[in-house]
Parts: C-alpha cells; structure tokens; sequence
C-alpha cells in the first residue's frame, strides 16, 4: 500500500523526469530573445513562463534571463532589427543556450534529490511501480496457471534457492508468517510442493518444477521490460543500492518492533500494533540475499519492509493502524476530498474504505460536509484529526531521511533517474496486458 504523506506529484501517475526537465526553457529563452532584438523592450514573464524557467534554473533564473536579454540587445545594436533573426545570430543564440544546459541538468539533479528526501516519496513511488507491475503480472501469469503473487514468488525462490523452511521464507519475502502459511497450504495441495514434516524445508515436486521453470521463463520476459533502456552498469548500481536500502529498510523494522515491545499489553491480552506485523518474526542468518537478476522480488523486498516498520511506527505515535494512517493521510493532503477521489487514491475496495472511514469519523478525526450520503459528502480533518495528520507526516520525514542518508548526492540522483525508467517501463507493460487482456475478451 502507498505510504502516508506521499507527495502528490508522486501518485500523478506520470514519470517524474519531465516534470523535473521542462525542456520548454530554451524555446521560451529564444522566443525573449528574438522580443528584445525585435522591440528592444522586456516585457514581464508570465506566471506559466516564470513556474517554466525556475523549474529550469532556480535560484540562478535572473542570471540567466539578464544574459540572454543582453546578447538580443547587442546583436539589435551590431545589426539592426528586424523579422528574423540572421543566421548568425542565431547560431551565437544556440551557443549560448547550450552553455545554460549545464546549469538545467545541475537543477534537475537537485530536484530529483529534493524528492528523494521529501515525505516519504520512495515508499509512495516503490507502490504505484509494484500496484502496476502486479496488475500486469495477474494479466500475464493468469494465462499459465492461476496463482496468487506470494504462490508464484514462493515457487520461483524454490526453484532458484533449493528447498526452504517457512520461517525462512517469509523472512526472504518480507511477509509474515501466516500469509506464508497459508500459501504453503496451497502449494502443497496442488501438488507442486512438498515437505517431510510440519517445519520441514519446502521443497518442489516435478509438477513444481515444471511449473516454476516456466514461470520464471515468463519472469525473465517481463524482466527484460521493465529493464529497456537500462544499462548493466546501471542494473549493477540499482541492485547495490537496493541491498543498502533493503538493510536500512530491516534495521528501521527492528528498531520499531523492540519500541513495540515495550507497550504494555492492553486488557484483552494484546500489544498495540498491526496484527500481521506481530505475527511477523524476522529469522535471518547474516544478510538478506538480494536476487540481482530481476528488479520486482528486491523491490517488494524494500517495500514490505519499509511499510511494516511504518505500520509500527503510526500505531506507537498515533494509535492508528497502517491503513487507517494511510486514509488521514490521503483526506489531510487533498481536503475536502470527494469519496470517489478517495477511494481511487486507497486503491482499496469500498467497503473496505467506507469502514475505516466510518470508525475514523466515531473517533472525530474525519468530519464531512455537503449534501446527506456518504457518496455526496466531502471529508476533511477536523482538529484532533490535523495534529495526528502532522505527526504522521513528520514521522514520513524522519523515516524517509534515515531510509536515504547513506546515499551520496550523485548516488541518490542515479538511482532515482533509474528507478523513472522502471517506472515508466512498468506503466507500458500494464498498458499492454490491458490490451491483451481486452482483446481476449473479444
């Protein structure tokens, strides 16, 4: 699930280097150019040219202009005015609107670093990759055999790591172990698993093997998608990146689960905390083992991790649970909020987003407004509801700087201009399954 306080630029859908690039500063620093030399006037920019031109230069915008207004002024001086500007002039123009391309790469790279610390950017951008990648990997993988994601993930750690026991599983996987439990049940009533005894190693059958072989043949295919236009050198940088940020991901967990441990137990017996998240015990000897040929089980990897030690983190500073902080995330950022833009914005089912809803307003958290029904209303925070709102958020901050503080400058740019190309590789393959999809319908 996204995490809450993602930034909304994250969840637009689109892949963040063209917001970041806006290659329309160097029309709109010719078209001044051929104004001044034509009218010998400045004419004020535009908000739209300002936003343009900042984003491209930030602090060194009115350098920038001031030279460009310049060199119109002294070509008007050496040649006249006129329609067009001479051939000569122009080329000069182009020379020195290269020069300025230095200093835009320079401010690009400082944005893509602003939203590598900005509130939980990564774990936001990290879900709305793997939301698509699932959705186009239930399209793809349905049409072999019709397995859940963590079966299909267990069969293929099997077939590339050897036999397993289940602790080991879901500490490899980063779920816990009754979601691992229940998928072992299903695997070994299909038959394409087995083992010795109740905590024995799971182990494939022939059928197993078979049946893996052909889903990973089908995962090294999506693989080799979602990594087009990636070099290896990158792959290599990406994947020692992820194995930093996967430890960095593991000690925030075990940092939050001995916090956990020291709640008192409430009346009914239970520590305060996800329940899943307590059934989840991390058994692991030495480090996590990193698959370096495929982008999607690492990412999931980082991403589970990540969102557990979130859901222990809001339930001990605020006493939400994971989703419950996730939808007073999503109502503080876009207040009013309609329900439809809500519930698209959850990617959860409606009953299950009215519920939570339902119990965050009992609690007066929530408020709505407008006409009766909750389908007509808009929902908003009320009060007590924004001071949880800014703790959620500054606890995104904190966990999103200690998650990325190992990263250099230069290697936070890197990983973040790679994981764009993923992004937008992920988005083309979910748009051709859909159309598969589709067309099978027909």
């Amino acid at each position: 699930m996204s995490d809450p306080g993602g930034s909304a630029a994250s969840r637009s859908g689109g892949d963040g280097s063209a917001e970041l690039a806006r290659p329309g500063w160097r029309r709109l620093l010719r078209e001044r150019a051929l104004g001044v030399w034509t009218r010998g006037a400045f004419e004020p920019l535009t908000a739209e040219q300002l936003d343009i031109l900042t984003t491209a230069f930030g602090p060194l915008l009115q350098d920038v202009v001031a030279i460009v207004e310049a060199f119109a002024l002294g070509a008007r001086v050496t040649v006249g005015a006129g329609g067009e500007l001479p051939p000569g002039v122009a080329t000069r123009l182009d020379l020195l609107l290269n020069s300025f391309d230095a200093i835009a790469d320079e401010q690009t790279a400082r944005l893509q670093l602003d939203r590598a610390t900005q509130s939980h950017v990564i774990q936001s951008d990290l879900w709305q990759v793997l939301h698509k990648v699932r959705e186009s990997a239930e399209l793809s993988y349905a049409r072999e055999r019709d397995l859940i994601e963590l079966d299909r993930r267990i069969l293929m750690m099997l077939q590339t790591a050897g036999p397993m026991a289940p602790a080991d599983i879901s500490s490899a996987v980063g779920v816990d172990k009754a979601q691992v439990s229940r998928s072992v049940k299903r695997l070994l009533e299909l038959g394409v698993a087995e083992r010795d005894q109740l905590r024995s190693p799971l182990r494939l059958t022939i059928a197993g093997e078979g049946l893996s072989s052909r889903l990973l043949r089908l995962a090294e295919l999506r693989n080799r998608e979602l990594t087009f236009d990636i070099s290896d050198e990158e792959l290599e940088s990406f994947s020692d990146t992820i194995e930093l940020l996967v430890d960095r991901a593991v000690a925030l967990y075990d940092q939050e689960r001995e916090l956990a441990a020291q709640v008192p137990a409430r009346a009914d017996g239970e520590a305060d905390g996800d329940a899943e998240t307590r059934n989840f015990e991390r058994r692991i000897e030495g480090q996590l083992v990193i698959d370096r040929k495929r982008i999607v089980p690492s990412l999931m990897t980082l991403l589970s991790y990540f969102a557990r030690s979130g859901g222990l983190a809001f339930k001990r500073l605020t006493g939400l649970s994971r989703f419950e902080a996730f939808v007073m995330s999503e109502v503080g950022r876009s207040a009013p909020v309609d329900w439809s833009t809500l519930v698209n914005s959850l990617h959860r089912d409606h009953s299950q987003a009215s519920r939570t809803l339902n119990a965050l307003m009992e609690r007066r958290l929530i408020t709505r407004s407008g006409r009766p029904g909750r389908r007509h209303g808009r929902f908003s925070l009320t009060d007590a509801g924004q001071e949880l709102f800014a703790i959620i958020q500054q606890a995104g901050n904190d966990r999103s700087t200690f998650l990325m503080a190992p990263l250099e400058r230069d290697r936070r740019v890197r990983f973040l201009a790679i994981f764009d190309k993923i992004r937008r590789n992920a988005s083309a393959q979910l748009e051709r399954e859909r159309a598969f999809a589709e067309f099978e319908q027909h």
